[in-house]
């Protein structure tokens, strides 16, 4: 959890301006306070396999679903634990967002009223990592979108996108390859390449 949750809040500040300026992009980060939620709910079900920390799940719970319930009722951000979210995931708008029985890979970032999730058959989407999702943006089912691809405002998934593509529309049409989303990504380049870095090793 602490590491996942580090980087994705990596990708709203600079941590190295100390601890207050964490503090401060936490507390008016709609998004993060979502993520967090979502990182403990994911850790606590971890520790259900390991005795040692049975003691803490009657503290952990209560709080996940405080935190989960705020999340919910004051933004509309739904992260929910069926979700599989990479870390340096985020959030750049809040309200109807949706998020569910999918795996999202590391730095990716959605807006408002997105939904990622399972078809009707339970089988749901597949993301790769430094994905870009615009607002409006419907991904449901076993779609599979490939690393550094672009997925416009409004557009509706209904098959494969490959990587490094921008795709828009509805249904999404591929309209550019070789398309660098890095700028509105907001992803430091060595957070990147670090990344980059992690798969090869």
């Amino acid at each position: 959890m602490t590491s996942a949750f580090s980087a994705d809040l990596g990708r709203w500040t600079d941590v190295d301006q100390g601890h207050s300026a964490v503090r401060r992009v936490f507390a008016d980060s709609y998004g993060l306070q979502a993520l967090f939620a979502y990182r403990l709910g994911r850790w606590l079900l971890g520790a259900g396999g390991r005795y040692y920390l049975w003691p803490l799940l009657p503290v952990g719970w209560p709080i996940y679903y405080l935190l989960s319930r705020y999340a919910r009722v004051a933004y509309d951000i739904r992260l929910e634990l069926s979700a599989d979210i990479g870390p340096g995931f985020f959030i750049g708008h809040f309200g109807a967002i949706r998020v569910r029985r999918c795996r999202i890979g590391a730095n990716c970032s959605i807006g408002q009223l997105t939904h990622i999730g399972a078809a009707a058959d339970g089988r749901g989407p597949a993301i790769g990592e430094r994905v870009w999702i615009g607002a409006h943006a419907q991904i449901v089912g076993p779609y599979r979108i490939g690393s550094d691809a672009t997925v416009g405002a409004g557009t509706v998934v209904q098959g494969d996108i490959p990587a490094g593509v921008l795709c828009l529309g509805n249904p999404a049409r591929l309209v550019r390859r070789n398309y660098d989303n890095r700028r509105i990504l907001r992803l430091r380049e060595e957070v990147r390449s670090q990344t980059g870095n992690a798969a090869a090793s």
